[in-house]
Protein backbone atom coordinates (compact mmCIF):
# COMPACT_ATOMS: atom_id res chain seq x y z
CA UNK A 1 0.00 0.00 0.00
CA UNK A 2 1.07 2.96 -0.87
CA UNK A 3 1.07 6.35 2.01
CA UNK A 4 -0.45 9.19 0.40
CA UNK A 5 1.03 12.60 1.52
CA UNK A 6 -1.98 15.08 2.42
CA UNK A 7 0.23 17.96 3.05
CA UNK A 8 -0.35 20.82 0.30
CA UNK A 9 2.52 21.77 -1.95
CA UNK A 10 4.21 24.32 -0.37
CA UNK A 11 4.72 27.48 -3.23
CA UNK A 12 6.50 31.01 -3.22
CA UNK A 13 2.82 32.81 -2.92
CA UNK A 14 2.49 30.88 0.66
CA UNK A 15 5.46 32.10 1.99
CA UNK A 16 4.73 35.54 0.92
CA UNK A 17 1.16 35.32 2.04
CA UNK A 18 3.29 34.66 5.44
CA UNK A 19 5.35 37.68 5.02
CA UNK A 20 2.52 40.15 4.41
CA UNK A 21 0.66 38.65 7.53
CA UNK A 22 3.22 39.36 9.70
CA UNK A 23 4.33 43.13 8.30
CA UNK A 24 0.44 44.10 8.88
CA UNK A 25 0.37 42.51 12.65
CA UNK A 26 4.12 44.69 13.11
CA UNK A 27 2.50 47.62 11.07
CA UNK A 28 -0.74 47.03 13.39
CA UNK A 29 1.83 46.94 16.65
CA UNK A 30 3.22 49.99 15.05
CA UNK A 31 0.50 51.80 15.10
CA UNK A 32 -0.70 50.68 18.69
CA UNK A 33 2.43 51.90 20.51
CA UNK A 34 2.15 55.56 18.48
CA UNK A 35 -1.34 55.96 19.73
CA UNK A 36 -0.43 55.17 23.34
CA UNK A 37 2.78 57.38 22.94
CA UNK A 38 0.23 60.25 22.17
CA UNK A 39 -2.20 59.24 24.91
CA UNK A 40 0.67 59.77 27.06
CA UNK A 41 1.78 63.02 25.67
CA UNK A 42 -1.71 64.56 26.20
CA UNK A 43 -2.25 63.55 29.80
CA UNK A 44 1.41 65.08 30.08
CA UNK A 45 0.33 68.29 28.29
CA UNK A 46 -3.62 68.52 30.45
CA UNK A 47 -1.55 68.43 33.67
CA UNK A 48 1.03 70.92 32.59
CA UNK A 49 -2.58 73.10 31.60
CA UNK A 50 -4.39 72.28 34.75
CA UNK A 51 -0.58 72.84 36.95
CA UNK A 52 -0.40 76.52 35.18
CA UNK A 53 -3.80 77.66 35.52
CA UNK A 54 -4.05 76.31 39.32
CA UNK A 55 -0.47 78.62 39.74
CA UNK A 56 -2.27 81.67 37.72
CA UNK A 57 -5.49 81.10 40.14
CA UNK A 58 -3.36 81.43 43.02
CA UNK A 59 -1.63 84.58 41.84
CA UNK A 60 -4.65 86.07 40.76
CA UNK A 61 -6.15 85.85 44.48
CA UNK A 62 -2.67 87.45 45.81
CA UNK A 63 -2.59 90.85 46.42
CA UNK A 64 0.82 92.51 46.21
CA UNK A 65 2.04 94.82 43.52
CA UNK A 66 3.48 92.47 40.92
CA UNK A 67 0.46 90.30 41.33
CA UNK A 68 -1.80 93.70 40.30
CA UNK A 69 0.02 93.90 37.16
CA UNK A 70 -0.76 90.25 36.23
CA UNK A 71 -4.24 90.35 37.35
CA UNK A 72 -4.49 93.97 35.14
CA UNK A 73 -3.04 92.47 31.86
CA UNK A 74 -4.66 89.18 32.77
CA UNK A 75 -8.22 91.19 33.12
CA UNK A 76 -7.71 93.11 29.60
CA UNK A 77 -5.85 90.07 27.61
CA UNK A 78 -7.87 86.91 28.37
CA UNK A 79 -11.45 87.96 27.48
CA UNK A 80 -9.73 87.81 23.82
CA UNK A 81 -8.37 84.40 24.38
CA UNK A 82 -11.69 83.19 24.76
CA UNK A 83 -13.71 82.35 21.68
CA UNK A 84 -16.37 80.34 22.90
CA UNK A 85 -19.44 82.09 24.61
CA UNK A 86 -19.70 79.35 27.01
CA UNK A 87 -16.30 79.91 28.51
CA UNK A 88 -16.77 83.36 28.43
CA UNK A 89 -19.57 83.09 30.62
CA UNK A 90 -17.59 80.83 32.78
CA UNK A 91 -14.92 83.49 33.60
CA UNK A 92 -17.32 86.49 33.62
CA UNK A 93 -17.58 86.75 37.08
CA UNK A 94 -13.81 86.67 37.79
CA UNK A 95 -12.70 89.15 34.76
CA UNK A 96 -15.33 91.56 36.11
CA UNK A 97 -14.23 91.36 40.02
CA UNK A 98 -10.79 92.31 38.20
CA UNK A 99 -12.26 95.27 36.62
CA UNK A 100 -12.34 93.45 32.70
CA UNK A 101 -15.24 93.19 30.65
CA UNK A 102 -16.18 89.95 29.15
CA UNK A 103 -17.73 91.65 26.05
CA UNK A 104 -21.06 89.44 26.55
CA UNK A 105 -23.21 92.61 26.40
CA UNK A 106 -22.09 94.27 23.80
CA UNK A 107 -23.97 97.36 21.80
CA UNK A 108 -25.76 96.59 18.59
CA UNK A 109 -25.20 100.21 17.44
CA UNK A 110 -21.66 99.55 15.20
CA UNK A 111 -20.39 103.08 15.85
CA UNK A 112 -20.24 102.39 19.82
CA UNK A 113 -18.56 99.41 19.05
CA UNK A 114 -15.95 101.03 17.10
CA UNK A 115 -15.45 104.21 19.67
CA UNK A 116 -14.76 100.88 22.37
CA UNK A 117 -12.46 98.53 20.77
CA UNK A 118 -10.66 102.02 19.60
CA UNK A 119 -10.71 102.97 23.58
CA UNK A 120 -9.62 99.12 24.07
CA UNK A 121 -7.02 99.55 21.63
CA UNK A 122 -5.65 102.57 22.99
CA UNK A 123 -5.41 101.04 26.58
CA UNK A 124 -3.81 97.85 25.09
CA UNK A 125 -1.13 99.73 23.80
CA UNK A 126 -0.33 101.64 26.99
CA UNK A 127 -0.45 98.29 28.80
CA UNK A 128 1.79 97.06 26.23
CA UNK A 129 4.30 99.78 27.25
CA UNK A 130 4.12 99.08 30.90
CA UNK A 131 4.18 95.54 30.24
CA UNK A 132 7.01 95.10 28.15
CA UNK A 133 9.97 94.03 29.62
CA UNK A 134 7.42 91.24 31.59
CA UNK A 135 6.58 90.25 27.86
CA UNK A 136 10.06 90.06 26.63
CA UNK A 137 10.82 88.05 29.80
CA UNK A 138 8.08 85.62 29.05
CA UNK A 139 9.08 85.22 25.25
CA UNK A 140 12.38 84.24 26.65
CA UNK A 141 11.05 81.31 28.74
CA UNK A 142 8.12 80.36 25.91
CA UNK A 143 11.88 80.15 23.29
CA UNK A 144 13.90 77.72 25.49
CA UNK A 145 14.20 75.06 23.96
CA UNK A 146 13.52 72.68 27.20
CA UNK A 147 9.78 73.95 26.70
CA UNK A 148 6.66 72.92 25.02
CA UNK A 149 4.91 74.89 22.54
CA UNK A 150 1.96 77.05 23.39
CA UNK A 151 2.17 78.43 19.74
CA UNK A 152 -1.25 77.58 18.00
CA UNK A 153 0.34 78.04 14.49
CA UNK A 154 2.61 75.08 15.75
CA UNK A 155 1.83 71.83 14.16
CA UNK A 156 3.07 69.77 17.46
CA UNK A 157 0.31 72.20 19.54
CA UNK A 158 -2.41 69.97 21.11
CA UNK A 159 -3.95 72.96 23.11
Amino acid sequence: MSVSNNKAPVSIFDSQDSNELKERQRLEELKRQAKVQQVKLDKRLNKQKILMGAFLGQVLATDGESEQMIREYFAIHFPDFLTRKSDKELFKSMIESLGGDMGLGEEKDPSAVNIKESDREFENKQQTQSYGNAEHDIRDLLSDDNTYSTDVSDPNYRG
